[in-house]
């Protein structure tokens, strides 16, 4: 079913989007070394900027609310997505609707720095870890440059781990399509020495940041890699998937037109069967294996 949204809505939606990529990719500019998971809860937290209904002259009514369940999911193996960004579509009120996009983040690494992700001990030892010893304050102060170049990897995409293997099974199962969504900085190549001397605001158009890639079009450009592979960015940076993508120099598409142009045109992601979807079921409602979080945007039509 095609839902034709108007053109005024369309572009509050991608502007929505398009500020939440500014202030992760930026950060990731300010932060080099920032874990996968801070860089989702920038998103997540720019988002709720725009909790406030609007209503639009064509006289459509556009609702943002954001749903974080937390990071239970690191004492899990099943996990298949990090954050679902639901469509919920309503005439007058009455549900017609629901169009789902399960995104898997990840980011790119500098190349200065060793694979760093959060685990189960993260949480369990608490604030524990805000104590380093003198050790870890000499490494902290001492001047470090790191750079992202197009050799920099994705080193917690792992071509063949339980993850890889995870998605796959449930695409093949559910019929239910996951996407990358793969954290940059503003631009690459891009190089930061810390510590820092001056704040950096970078100006202008995003050029990489915030990007989306399906999972099928990963795994189809990494067949011929050795299992535990981490890709490039070269390896996807020329990447243009269909049904339609601007980019040329940069993987994939912007999430800003992702979900603008594709998600909400009915052209990507997946349409629920029902309230009750088993595959949807298994990722929003199992607490014992969490996404992180949802956004859900709600379209009232007159």
């Amino acid at each position: 079913m095609e839902i034709v949204t108007p053109e005024d809505v369309r572009n509050w939606v991608r502007a929505v989007f398009a500020d939440c990529n500014k202030r992760t990719s930026a950060k990731m500019m300010k932060l080099p070394s920032m874990h996968e998971e801070s860089l989702d809860f920038t998103f997540i937290e720019q988002a709720t900027q725009y909790s406030a209904p609007m209503r639009f002259p064509s006289d459509w009514v556009v609702r943002i609310d954001t749903h974080y369940l937390g990071g239970r999911r690191h004492f899990y193996n099943w996990e298949i997505a990090d954050l679902g960004i639901l469509l919920v579509f309503r005439k007058s009120g009455k549900l017609v609707l629901n169009k789902v996009a399960l995104l898997q983040s990840k980011r790119l690494y500098p190349n200065e720095q060793a694979l760093d992700e959060a685990e189960p001990i993260d949480y369990e030892m608490g604030f524990g870890r805000l104590f380093p010893g003198d050790t870890s304050f000499e490494a902290v102060t001492s001047s470090r440059c790191f750079s992202f170049k197009e050799n920099s990897s994705y080193k917690a995409l792992i071509v063949g781990d339980k993850q890889w293997e995870a998605i796959k099974r449930y695409e093949r199962k559910y019929h239910i399509p996951i996407y990358y969504l793969l954290h940059h900085p503003w631009t690459i190549p891009f190089s930061r020495v810390v510590p820092v001397v001056q704040s950096l605001e970078p100006e202008g158009e995003v050029q990489v940041g915030c990007r989306v890639l399906p999972g099928k079009v990963v795994r189809r450009v990494l067949k011929e890699k050795k299992k535990a592979y981490t890709p490039r960015f070269k390896d996807f940076k020329s990447l243009v998937p269909r049904p339609y993508s601007p980019s040329k120099d940069s993987p994939g598409w912007k999430i800003e037109e992702f979900i603008a142009d594709l998600v909400l045109n009915c052209r990507t992601g997946y349409i629920a069967k029902s309230q009750n979807d088993d595959g949807l079921f298994q990722v929003f409602n199992r607490r014992t294996g969490p996404i992180a979080a949802a956004i859900s945007i709600t379209f009232d039509a007159p």
